[in-house]
């Protein structure tokens, strides 16, 4: 009988290791693979975190009992080595500091999510305003890009953020292009590039989604004159899944397992489904626009998609994620859904050198900002 009993418990784990390998180099094609028809596979990606930890925890199980099917985990972890990389950092020497090296620029990428503005009544002093902004300049960035960036278009209702950023914060020049406005026109909201450097040159596209969805959205740049050499920055706002307050709390429901759990899901991956297609589209427009690019290049924003996504993959090309350069662990960017979400990214072209990336979590926006300290070595 414990003879029948060990057989049926190694077949049992056998098959788990099949099944979870298998799943796991899947979500690790999401890299190759559009997820515009693929969207079930782009899925995958999304439980990228639990397949790899899986298919650890079952090397080092087989490890224990001396099994050759150690070796089937083993080759499927290495076969994933470029989007493990990407999805978890290896640095842990690296260090960092809020002190700037001499001769660096700052970068920060932040989706400052409308300043919380939208949260209370105009002029309350609830909302985190004053805080994010503050935060900005303990940081000290001399380049900062953000997302969501609110401009108030009713000085009697909403404080403008623009001139505040220009004369009390020290960014002189900016490139902003709103998105959102209010019918009543009393706000707006966009993304924004702002610097301590001189701005020589400006560009701005818009994506072709359906507005209903927010899909025509921008993506602009800066040509910015860096102590002579001149680099071109960009950021933009990528498809998000605009979930309500409502499927937020249906995805903590289908955590626990509650009883609607499989109609709420199907409502959940249709929105999953719309959002993969847009941003398809979306990251090729960026990538097209960047390979344009004459100078040495950077890009932020929030991509509203992981490490080993298909948008993820299209726009870094050959560019440096600062995370993975000098970050360590995770580098989580999204405060809900999961902590495994890194979303927000800083890439830079090679020519630059990254003396530091920091991850910080302060509590004033459902985003996390991106700092990177970088030095252009090569500007040929």
């Amino acid at each position: 009988m414990p003879s029948i009993l060990r057989s049926v418990t190694k077949r049992f784990f056998i098959i788990i290791t099949v099944v979870v390998t298998v799943l796991f180099l899947l979500s690790c094609a999401a890299w190759f693979i559009p997820p515009g028809k693929y969207w079930w596979l782009a899925l995958l990606g999304v439980g990228f975190a639990f397949l790899f930890f899986s298919t650890f925890l079952l090397f080092i199980f087989w490890i224990i009992f001396r099994s050759r099917w150690l070796m089937l985990p083993l080759v499927v972890l290495m076969i994933g080595w470029k989007p493990i990389h990407a999805f978890f950092a290896i640095h842990p020497l690296a260090g960092s500091s809020i002190h700037k090296a001499p001769g660096s620029i700052r970068i920060m990428q932040w989706n400052v999510a409308r300043f919380d503005e939208m949260t209370y009544l105009p002029r309350s002093g609830k909302s985190k305003r004053r805080e994010i902004l503050e935060y900005v300049r303990k940081q000290d960035p001399d380049i900062i890009c953000m997302q969501e960036f609110l401009e108030s278009n009713n000085l009697k209702l909403l404080d403008a953020n623009t001139p505040f950023f220009r004369d009390s914060l020290g960014f002189k020049y900016f490139s902003y292009a709103m998105d959102h406005r209010r019918p009543d026109k009393r706000y707006e909201h966009g993304i924004a590039i702002f610097s301590k450097y001189p701005i020589r040159n400006t560009g701005r596209w818009k994506f072709r989604g359906p507005k209903a969805l927010k899909g025509d959205e921008s993506y602009i740049y800066a040509d910015i004159d860096v102590k002579g050499e001149t680099i071109r920055v960009f950021t933009t706002h990528l498809q998000s899944l605009l979930f309500t307050r409502t499927e937020f709390k249906n995805v903590e429901d289908i955590k626990k397992g509650s009883d609607s759990t499989i109609e709420k899901s199907w409502a959940i991956f249709r929105k999953f489904r719309q959002a993969y297609g847009l941003r398809q589209q979306q990251a090729d427009l960026v990538r097209e626009q960047m390979d344009k690019s004459p100078f040495p290049t950077i890009i932020c924003g929030d991509f509203n998609d992981v490490p080993n996504s298909y948008a993820y993959h299209r726009i870094k090309g050959d560019l440096l994620d600062v995370f993975t350069e000098k970050g360590f662990g995770i580098g989580r960017t999204f405060s809900s859904i999961s902590p495994t979400l890194r979303i927000d990214y800083i890439m830079a072209d090679q020519r630059f050198k990254v003396l530091q990336c920091r991850n910080p979590h302060p509590a004033l926006s459902d985003h996390f900002p991106v700092i990177a300290d970088l030095v252009l070595e090569n500007p040929e």
